[in-house]
């Protein structure tokens, strides 16, 4: 179960990690070339809510990773 829950998050990290960077490539073209023209589009401010979001899965997938990580910890150190 560990080994799977350990995959498992991983897998979601590297997919919230190339979410984000999706949303930094967009924010930065949109950056170089409309900045100057005003406010910032509807697009813009979605981006920054999905930038949010990839963050707060990120560090949930972490949190995951850390107990599985201490789990594990705690089998070996009995079984020893």
């Amino acid at each position: 179960m560990s080994i799977q829950a350990v995959s498992n998050a991983m897998s979601a990290m590297m997919a919230q990690q190339d979410r984000l960077a999706g949303v930094a490539e967009r924010v930065a073209r949109w950056r170089s070339t409309d900045a100057a023209r005003g406010p910032a589009p509807a697009d813009l401010v979605r981006d920054v809510l999905e930038a949010e979001q990839a963050l707060r899965t990120f560090q949930s997938n972490a949190a995951v990773l850390r107990t599985a990580d201490r789990l594990t910890g705690l089998l070996l150190d009995e079984l020893a």
